[in-house]
């Protein structure tokens, strides 16, 4: 269209214009897919689905570049012949006139003071960049890595204490589900489509239970656009509603599905030696995260058992001459019972063991009074020779890389809290001081230990992205330096994402930082259109300054249709608040306000960086 308006006929115009936009549009387009590539390597830590986005993006830049160098110029030709001069009343008319003014007045004004201070330019503009890393830093603007997503259901699991009787046990079974009756009708009604009760089986510590001590209540929660609440807030007014009796050992009430399928916010492990100083140590970690906000149903996976009695040998037992192994085997032997004879009558078999009476054996006293045998023959009691201690044993004793561990795990409100900076506060504060403490290793596990890899190979693919669309730009304008110019860009494209998410008020999840490699592509494609301009520009023998601000009028059109017609088409979708808008929202926030934020400086900073650079060529040669 330049080349028409400068009195080029249809035809030539369409050649000349195709023939110089080759090379930058098949720039952008290698440089968009540049940008996905990393996407293949983060499939392995998101979802094999993820892979599939490089090679659709393939097919799409395929048939785009055959469009637009085969098909489109023969449309341009016959719509530049039909061109007519519109009428000066006309709306085409006065728009057309409105936006020159605005190109050649105010616009190219702030052009030529972005220029002339290009130092002052680029400063302020790293101002932001540094403001947009300090809202992440300052938690301003979060940071959770949502991977999945499932329905919302609730889930209240209990374990009952063994004196518990039936009649206990159905009543506090009773009252849960009073309690979630009445909390429903409270928070607006609707709010849950049914509940399931279930004897005899729960899931604690991530594991199926089984027996008379188990219990469950399963509820299935509405979606999103029927209820009048989200589900922590409900299981938060649900839990102060239920009165736990003493017979209630352990009641976990959590939220299940939605996203992460319902995975423990938060999941470390502690590694040691010794299992005591592993629980001792997981309580201690259990305590510091029930402090931050948000967190709730904080739990390990080493729960105590039923109670241990614990018998040392003492000084006085020692001086008799008795041994640990022979005390316990005593003890073993009238407590589990010793064997003494095997009866057969025709083919069966009859074992006979002696051991004590019942009365004796659940009878503390009798226990302490239990008569043992010296070396030397003499009975005494029990607790003449031994000291008595109780204490509750450990049910089970898991391992990690060879070792004892435990995991700690807790879920977060995200309205409350943000899993992601509790992390990193307890990891960096109290975390070592618990491990010095109680001598134990730490490291993360579950969703924890997957946010991290995931973060770190967002990174990875980041450099591998910043490589290849140097490289691309390097082959591009035969030049090392230039690129720079362009690549500055990104940058400002996720400070102006940040921003977004601090505007909307929402995290910075998986999906925005997916977004953010998209954005990298169509921010960096809007610099080298700017950037090719420039040179041809120069080429035609004007100087810098002038080749500069000519660019910038000549490309502005350009530039910022792209802007505005993607942000028209994404902007709609911020708003979403169906059940997906965990995944679309990130997406829409991302690439609007950071598309927007980068092509206001795409047409400033750039051209200031045009400038510096060059300046420096000059007086480098």
């Amino acid at each position: 269209m330049t080349l028409y308006q400068q009195g080029a006929s249809p035809a030539e115009a369409v050649i000349r214009g195709t023939q110089r936009m080759f090379v930058p549009v098949l720039a952008s387009a290698l440089t968009t897919l540049a940008a996905f590539v990393p996407l293949m390597i983060v499939g392995g830590v998101m979802g094999d689905f993820i892979v599939s986005l490089p090679e659709i993006l393939f097919c799409v830049i395929v048939a785009s570049l055959i469009e637009c160098f085969l098909i489109l110029p023969t449309h341009l030709r016959g719509s530049l012949s039909k061109i007519v001069t519109p009428d000066p009343s006309s709306f085409r008319a006065r728009f057309d006139n409105a936006y020159a003014r605005w190109r050649d007045g105010p616009f190219a004004r702030l052009v030529r003071k972005s220029i002339a201070y290009p130092g002052a330019t680029l400063a302020l503009a790293v101002v932001t960049v540094f403001i947009a890393f300090a809202l992440v830093a300052a938690q301003r603007v979060g940071v959770n890595f949502v991977t999945n997503l499932d329905l919302d259901s609730l889930a209240a699991n209990i374990e009952f204490a063994a004196a518990a009787t039936p009649a206990e046990k159905s009543a506090f079974m009773a009252q849960l589900e009073a309690s979630l009756a009445t909390t429903d009708q409270q928070l607006g009604g609707g709010n849950t489509s049914g509940y399931i009760t279930k004897a005899h089986v729960a899931e604690l510590d991530r594991e199926a239970q089984n027996g008379q001590q188990y219990a469950s209540v399963d509820v299935m929660f509405a979606f999103s656009e029927l209820r009048h609440t989200d589900p922590h807030t409900f299981i938060a007014a649900w839990r102060k509603r239920v009165q736990q009796p003493a017979f209630v050992e352990r009641l976990e009430m959590k939220v299940e599905g939605g996203v992460n399928g319902g995975e423990p916010s938060i999941t470390m492990i502690l590694r040691g030696r010794d299992v005591a100083a592993l629980k001792r140590a997981a309580e201690d970690l259990g305590a510091t995260l029930a402090q931050h906000s948000g967190v709730s149903n904080v739990r390990d996976d080493l729960p105590y058992g039923k109670e241990q009695l614990i018998f040392a040998l003492s000084a006085n037992g020692r001086s008799m001459g008795l041994t640990g192994a022979s005390l316990g085997a005593q003890l073993r032997s009238a407590f589990s019972g010793r064997r003494v004879q095997i009866f057969n009558e025709n083919d069966a078999e009859l074992e006979v063991r002696v051991v004590l009476p019942d009365n004796e054996r659940d009878s503390l006293l009798a226990l302490k009074q239990f008569p043992i045998m010296t070396p030397s023959g003499n009975a005494v009691p029990l607790d003449a020779v031994a000291e008595l201690t109780n204490r509750r044993g450990i049910d089970v004793i898991r391992h990690s890389r060879a070792e004892l561990a435990v995991r700690v795990s807790a879920d977060v409100d995200p309205a409350k809290g943000n899993a992601f900076a509790i992390v990193n506060a307890v990891s960096s504060s109290e975390l070592p001081r618990i491990a010095r403490q109680h001598g134990v290793s730490y490291g993360l596990s579950g969703k924890s230990e997957d946010d991290a890899r995931l973060l770190t190979t967002l990174g990875f693919g980041a450099i591998l992205t910043v490589i290849f669309i140097y490289l691309i730009q390097v082959w591009t304008f035969s030049s090392y330096v230039w690129p720079f110019a362009i690549m500055i860009a990104i940058p400002f494209g996720l400070t102006g994402a940040i921003f977004g998410h601090w505007v909307v008020g929402i995290d910075i999840g998986a999906m925005s930082m997916l977004a953010f490699f998209a954005l990298t592509g169509i921010v960096v494609n809007d610099s080298i259109v700017l950037v090719s301009a420039f040179r041809d520009e120069l080429a035609d023998g004007y100087h810098l300054i002038t080749a500069i601000e000519r660019a910038v009028i000549l490309r502005v059109r350009a530039v910022l249709l792209t802007t505005v017609t993607t942000i028209a088409g994404l902007f709609t979708l911020i708003f979403q608040t169906s059940s997906l808008a965990i995944y679309i929202a990130p997406i829409a926030v991302t690439i609007c306000f950071g598309l927007g934020y980068a092509t206001f400086l795409v047409l400033f900073v750039v051209p200031a960086l045009l400038v510096l650079i060059t300046s420096l060529q000059d007086r480098m040669r």
